[in-house]
Parts: C-alpha cells; sequence; structure tokens
C-alpha cells in the first residue's frame, strides 16, 4: 500500500511536463526503492530508512531540541516498518536512560553509545505517527529527504524556557537574508559577553542545490509558509503571506493582520488623490461589476455616492487590458450572458457602449486525437444541425437533446424571480415599505411561474440536490455529449461532477441571456471590460463619484455603526452608508478585526457577533480556477476540422472549445486538485473572442483565451509553489501542449501570454483564494446561507454596512444582481 505521498509522486511521476523537484541530487535506490542512510560520527550506530518519507520537516518542539542542543531539527518521517537502526542493540533508548530524556517528553529517544550521545531520532508514532531520523546524521542528504516544513504544536503557545532564538515566517516565494542571533546563556536576547552564535536555519550548505536553500532549509520552490513561526512573544505568531489555520488558537495582534493584508493583495500601481469631497450618502468599496451597478441606482435616485477601486481600472475581474501591443485581453472574466436584462435597460448600457456579439456556433468539442478519429461534436443554434452533430454518436442522444434544453428552458424561467431580490424574507421581513412590496413582487411571480412550469417542480428540486452525473445519464448515452455539457458543472467550482449539488452549478451557468437569447453566452465589443466602463459612464452620468488607486485601509464604525473608511494612506472618507464590492473575507475578517477578534485578540472590540465572523471564516473558498491570455499570429489549426485555407475564423474558432471527451477525465482530474496536485491533464475551455471582434486584435492576430479548471489555491508543499514562476509556467506549458495535441503547432503560434494562477487571481483581483465567486456555489453557501445563515438580504449585523459583491445572493458571474439588489435594499432603508 503507497502511502499518501508516493502516491502524489506516482502520479506525478506519470507527466514528463513537471518533474518532481526534489530528485535533482539523484537519491540512492535499491531495487527501485530510494533510500536514506545514516550514522554516527564514530561510526558505530545509524539507520537506514527504505521508501518514500511521509513527511520532511524541521521540527521546532522543545524535545528535538534539547536532545540535538541546536534551535531545530532537520529530520524526515517515516513508518516504522520502515526504519531499520543498525547495530540497534548498542543505541542508547533514552526511555532506559533517563540522563538522556528531554523534559516533558514521554517518547522513547535514540542515541550514540559513544562520549558525544550524538542524537539518531525519536519515535513519534504516537503523536505524529511517524519515525523521525535527525537529518544531522546524514552525510549527503538527498533533495528527496530535505524539510519543506516547519512544525510545531499548534495548541503550544509558550514554549519550554530557554535560551534559543525566537523565529520569522518565510515570506513567501522568496528567500530570507542569511542572519545570526547572539544568544546569551542567562536566556535573555541581549548580547553578551561570549554569547554563542546560532545559525537561523539552515546546515546543509556543504550539500546545497540550485534548488535548495540553506538559509531557510527548504527547497527554493517549494516554500510553503503555512505554518506558524515563532515570534518574540510567546502568545503571538506571525502570520505575514498565509492566512491563519481555521483552527489556530493563538493571538494575532491587528497590526498582524494588516501586514497580512498588505501582502496578500498588490498595492494599488498609481498615486491615490482624494474625491473632491470627504463626505458622501454612501461609499462603495470596490469599483467591480457588481459595485458599479450599486453605484449606478444609488446616484440615479440622487444618492452622492463614491466608489473607491484599489486597481487603477475599474471591473473588478470584468475588464480589459492591452497587456501587448494591440491586444486586448479580457483579463478574468470572459463570456457575457449573465447581465441582468432590467440592468441593460435601466442604465442605457447600450448608450454608454455596451454591445453583445453573438456566437454561433457555441461549442466544439473535438473527438480525442488519441483516437484517429476525424468527428468532432458542435453545437449552435440550429436545431438541425445539432442533431447532425450528436447522432454522429447518438441518434438517441441526438433526439433527446431537445427535450433536455426545453427542461432547462422551464427550470431557467422558475429561478428567474429569485435572482431579483433577496431570496423571500417570509419570516424576518423588513419593515420599509419598499422591501415589503418586493417581497409580494417576487411570491407573486414566484407562484406563477411555479403554477405554469408545476410540472416540472420535483425535477428541480432533483437538479438543485444530484450530482450532474445523475442528470446526464438519464439523458444521454454518448460520452462527448455528456462531457462537453458537464463542464459547466465544474467551472469555477473545486467539485466533480459525481457530487452531490453539482448539477446546481451546471444550471448556473446555462443561465445564460444576450442579445434577447435565453440560455446562450456572448462576446462583449471590446473585451469583458466594456460592461464594467458602461456601467461606470451610466453612474458618473448620475452623478457618481469613482476613483481607482484607492486602498480601503479599514472600515470605520462607532457604536455598532458604520461611520467611513480609512485609507492607505491614513486619510478618511465619511459616511453611514458602506456597500462593500469585496469578498466576505476580506469585508468582515480583514477591513474589520475579525480575524484577530477571532483568536483571541481583545486589542480592538469588533462590531460583528463572533458567531457571525466565525461563519465567514469557515466559509468555503475553494475554486481551482487557472486563466492564460495568449496573442498568437495565427489560429489554431484542429486536425479534425482544419482551418479555412485563407486563415480566417472558421466555425470551430467562435465557440466555445472543450478538449475532454470522457467523464472520467474530468473525475481524475478533480481527484488529483483534491490532494493539492494541479491537475495533470486539466480541464480546459478555450475562447477566441478576436474571431467575431475585430477590435482587439491586429487584423490576421487573435487573443485566445484559455480558462483551466482543477489548479488548487494551496499546493501539496513537496510539488510546488504558485509563487514560484517555474513552477507556473510549467503549468501552463503543459496546458499548451494538451492543445497541440488537437491543434499542432499552437504553442508556436504564440507571441505572448499572461498566466494568471490562484494566487495571482487573489493579488491582482482581490478574489480570496482565487475564488472567482467571492465563496463557492456549493448548497450549503446559497440563497439564504449566502454569505451568512441568517443575513441573505444584502444588510449585516453591523448598521449602514452591506454587501453588494458576489458573495451575496445570488452569487458569482457578471450577473449585476447583487449589485442591484443591495442597491435597492439601502434605498429602502433611506426611505
Amino acid at each position: 500500500m503507497l502511502t499518501i505521498a508516493s502516491q502524489r509522486n506516482r502520479i506525478l511521476l506519470t507527466s514528463s511536463e513537471i518533474q518532481l523537484r526534489y530528485l535533482c541530487s539523484k537519491p540512492s535506490f535499491v531495487n527501485n526503492e530510494p533510500i536514506l542512510k545514516g550514522q554516527c560520527s564514530c561510526g558505530k550506530v545509524g539507520f537506514v530508512c527504505k521508501g518514500l518519507s511521509t513527511s520532511n520537516f524541521i521540527t521546532h518542539s522543545s524535545a528535538p531540541r534539547h536532545a540535538s542542543n541546536k534551535p531545530w531539527m532537520a529530520a524526515s518521517g517515516f513508518k516504522k516498518s520502515q526504519v531499520n537502526w543498525v547495530n540497534g542493540s548498542r543505541i542508547l533508548n533514552s526511555l532506559e536512560n533517563p540522563s538522556l530524556q528531554p523534559p516533558n517528553s514521554t517518547n522513547p529517544h535514540y542515541f550514540c553509545p559513544c562520549d558525544k550521545k550524538e542524537y539518531l531520532g525519536v519515535d513519534a508514532t504516537r503523536l505524529l505517527g511517524v519515525v523521525a531520523v535527525n537529518l544531522d546524521r546524514v552525510k549527503e542528504v538527498p533533495d528527496y529527504y530535505k524539510p519543506n516544513h516547519h512544525l510545531f504544536y499548534a495548541d503550544r503557545v509558550e514554549d519550554v524556557n530557554d535560551n534559543l532564538p525566537k523565529w520569522e515566517t518565510v515570506v513567501q516565494g522568496k528567500l530570507i537574508q542569511s542572519k545570526e542571533t547572539k544568544v546569551n546563556t542567562n536566556g535573555s536576547q541581549k548580547p553578551s559577553k561570549g554569547a554563542k552564535t546560532l545559525p537561523v536555519a539552515g546546515k546543509f550548505s556543504s550539500t546545497a542545490t540550485s534548488t535548495w536553500s540553506d538559509v531557510t532549509g527548504q527547497i527554493k520552490k517549494d516554500l510553503y509558509p503555512i505554518s506558524p513561526i515563532r515570534a518574540p512573544e510567546s502568545t503571538l505568531y506571525h502570520f505575514t503571506e498565509s492566512d491563519p489555520g481555521v483552527n489556530h488558537v493563538t493571538k494575532i495582534s491587528p497590526e498582524k493582520i494588516q501586514e497580512r493584508v498588505q501582502n496578500k493583495y498588490y498595492a494599488s500601481p498609481g498615486t491615490y488623490v482624494a474625491p473632491k469631497k470627504q463626505s458622501f450618502d454612501a461609499i462603495i468599496i470596490g469599483g467591480g461589476h457588481n459595485g458599479l451597478v450599486s453605484a449606478a441606482y444609488l446616484a440615479k435616485h440622487g444618492v452622492s455616492v463614491c466608489v473607491l477601486e484599489r486597481r487603477h481600472v475599474v471591473g473588478g475581474a470584468a475588464v480589459t487590458e492591452e497587456l501587448y501591443p494591440g491586444f486586448k485581453f479580457s483579463r478574468a472574466s470572459y463570456l457575457a450572458g449573465l447581465l441582468r436584462p432590467q440592468i441593460i435597460e435601466d442604465l442605457k448600457l447600450a448608450k454608454h457602449g455596451f454591445k453583445y456579439l453573438p456566437r454561433n456556433p457555441t461549442s466544439f468539442t473535438p473527438a480525442s486525437p488519441f483516437e484517429n478519429s476525424d468527428k468532432y461534436l458542435i453545437l449552435g443554434d440550429d436545431e438541425k444541425e445539432n442533431w447532425k452533430s450528436i447522432a454522429q454518436f447518438s441518434e438517441k442522444d441526438a433526439d433527446a437533446f431537445p427535450h433536455y434544453e426545453s427542461f432547462l428552458d422551464k427550470v431557467r424561467e422558475l429561478v428567474d424571480p429569485i435572482l431579483d431580490g433577496a431570496p423571500p424574507q417570509l419570516f424576518n421581513p423588513s419593515d420599509n415599505w419598499r422591501s415589503k412590496r418586493n417581497l409580494y413582487t417576487q411570491l407573486e411571480k414566484l407562484v406563477k411561474v411555479g403554477w405554469k412550469n408545476k410540472e416540472v417542480l420535483i425535477p428541480f428540486y432533483e437538479l438543485f440536490t444530484a450530482p450532474a452525473t445523475h442528470i446526464l445519464n438519464r439523458w444521454f448515452d454518448s460520452e462527448i455529449l455528456k462531457t462537453t455539457l458537464a463542464t459547466d458543472a465544474v467551472i469555477g467550482a473545486m467539485c466533480s461532477p459525481t457530487q452531490a449539488g453539482s448539477a446546481y452549478v451546471l444550471l448556473h451557468h446555462v443561465m445564460g441571456e444576450a442579445a434577447g437569447k435565453k440560455g446562450v453566452w456572448a462576446y462583449v465589443e471590446g473585451g469583458m471590460g466594456m460592461i464594467s466602463q458602461s456601467i461606470a459612464e451610466s453612474a458618473k452620468s448620475f452623478g457618481a463619484e469613482i476613483v481607482t488607486n484607492a486602498t480601503v485601509k479599514r472600515i470605520l464604525h462607532e457604536n455598532k455603526e458604520v461611520v467611513g473608511v480609512e485609507m492607505s494612506d491614513g486619510t478618511y472618507l465619511n459616511s453611514k452608508i458602506i456597500l462593500s464590492n469585496a469578498t466576505p473575507y476580506h469585508t468582515f475578517l480583514e477591513l474589520l478585526p475579525g480575524l484577530s477578534r477571532l483568536t483571541g485578540n481583545t486589542q480592538e472590540e469588533s462590531p460583528l457577533p463572533l458567531s457571525y465572523q466565525h461563519c465567514v471564516r469557515f466559509a468555503d473558498y475553494s475554486c481551482g480556477a487557472f486563466k492564460i491570455n495568449l496573442a498568437v499570429d495565427k489560429l489554431p489549426n484542429f486536425k479534425c476540422f482544419p482551418s479555412p485555407a485563407d486563415g480566417s475564423p472558421g466555425p470551430m474558432h467562435r465557440g466555445t472549445v472543450h478538449f475532454e471527451t470522457r467523464m472520467e477525465e474530468i473525475e481524475t482530474a478533480y481527484r488529483e486538485a483534491s490532494m493539492g496536485i494541479p491537475a495533470t491533464r486539466p480541464v480546459i475551455e478555450m475562447t477566441i473572442p478576436s474571431s467575431i471582434d475585430k477590435t482587439i486584435s491586429p487584423n490576421g492576430k487573435h487573443v485566445v483565451q484559455l480558462f483551466v479548471q482543477y489548479a488548487p489555491y494551496s499546493v501539496d508543499p513537496k510539488i510546488g509553489n504558485w509563487a514560484d514562476e517555474s513552477f507556473k509556467n510549467q503549468f501552463a506549458d503543459r496546458i499548451c501542449k494538451i492543445v497541440d495535441e488537437y491543434a499542432p503547432g499552437f504553442s508556436k503560434s504564440i507571441l505572448y501570454r499572461d498566466v494568471l494562477s490562484p494566487l495571482d487571481l487573489e493579488k491582482i483581483f482581490g478574489l480570496h483564494k482565487g475564488n472567482i465567486f467571492h465563496g463557492s456555489l456549493s448548497l450549503h453557501q446559497l440563497g439564504y446561507a449566502r454569505p451568512v445563515l441568517g443575513h441573505s438580504d444584502y444588510r449585516t449585523p453591523l448598521k449602514g454596512l452591506y454587501l453588494c459583491g458576489s458573495g451575496a445572493h445570488p452569487g458569482g458571474g457578471v450577473m449585476g444582481a447583487a449589485g442591484k439588489n443591495a442597491a435597492f435594499t439601502v434605498l429602502g432603508d433611506l426611505n
């Protein structure tokens, strides 16, 4: 039976694109099995460990530090059955030699019998499940066994009183500078005559390799600072680069939270120019499309409003950026269709430059290149053409497909009234007349559409709760059709089509409506940023003020009411109404003293109930999204459906191109990602907006967008780290090579690429853990539970603070519904 670590390694070894970074020093193998050998300096005793280690770490716990007489111990952990002690009968066991037993430890520790009593290791199976061998006893430590994380006891906030140096967090993706700490024999931190000099980390300078740091004691490409590192105060841990674990029990100061936020998100690239006045009726944090929608509706109703956007451009994830001369990229969001028609009409977005560009065909799935087939599945507006395409694989499926589409149309009609308002607040209705009127209107619509489509009410419930495979298997037989449709169930979701609730995500992604056509997606002329720009222009036409390069440091409050915001430069803006378009995590735990308060720090009182912040902290933000924007000198030429001879776009280029033909491929990719492994063959969606939009690329050249699913935010540290550019780019190379299998020569056509890992999505766009929906669209985080149970009406427990982004009902996507609904909630409260 393989260990988890060895299973991960085995999976990676099947991929030639990503190699195990810790194999570069070629460890010894016996019968194809790696081994680790160590012995004391006298050569009398030692150990031989066979196979892959369970973990490699630097431990800071008191017992190994006492036994080794060092401030830390580098160790590899193995199962008992993997460790063979050389001349074991001569090795001293601390349980049989009390003078060698470290204080506060009941584990057996092993020592050399010579005068030096050199430390060999400890049997820590009771606590950690491993025997930890001391890497000081290994002459040359292969990279395979070198530590890649620090180990602490999470609940030990006060270590034993000793004179050893304290520790700082390693900054993610960077190396700390080499330094030394003077330590006194009396335990104080002040230098004194005769003080010993101890290195901060790293013993392996003699065995350092190009991928190994003798300063941090870690693989350079695997820096993974999820563990708290000992700080100058025994009750305080540093978290400068990773969020504290959800069950962390020690105190974290407000200052450290702010330090973490500064490192977590990129700073504003330009100079902040304060708005013309200091006080507003309403302030909106974040200039994403939802925040702009809120601003436009509020300003339209006479509310003075100011939008504060951290980046140099408004739009949040719905932006267009010219990153390479002549090429305009929809850098994050890439397809339109969810934007509510009422918003387009109310805000007169067409007047301000918004224009849909419908796609037909809408999707293209080439057969697997390994099947030597020239077949492909292509779907669009024409029912007859759809039938012909599907019938290549199954005439039964071709007959069933129109009925499936009709079923989804009816389900869409059932869902529609739920989008244009908070979930009906039946048991906690608002006192204001506007909210009451909206509730009655919403209930009336629900009753009408429910009666009209009563035959699908029970299937509607099933669609909300069932796995996507359960629904698709009942409708269809052919793998290629089911797989093409199933990709909608996993985009932006760290789940598989076999999991309960994945069918709803499928519905969420087919809710599109563009240019009057329901269930379809479209491009936007000029890129997705034109949606945001048109909303911004509409808002400004009503008097809204929009400020870019404006980073909000914290939300100000007095007596359980908001009073304004503090900017990063220390200045203040005043308002008794704040709408946050940021993620719930950033709003409630970083702009308010949530994280600090939840970890027991009492320096700053939180205005929100601890139970509310607790729910936000434990929300699911898993996603797995990865985006690549490409400038190419020619269109991809698919083997099964060659491009037109003149190089112009064909039907295979206009819609979404899928590179998966079997459901098993999606399931396998999910399983790898769930173990912290970027999928060997991830789900890939290609779109080529320049095939229709002639305004975003030079003539004859094109913009290609690759949206990739199953790239986990938290990568197994033995495998890599998104902060490592080479690791990120190797994953991107692998994706392009998969496209090459279907369209030979594609990689050679690339002129420029913009690669966005989950970490980049967080740093650039403020998406916590790279989640494109501000929180997963799982059943327990929808409707009445979004963002927190009992608070689905855009209001928060802090008076005057509202949530208007995708973290509120009805969820993510460039829909604008949350922004519009929040604005009308505010207007109702004002009246």
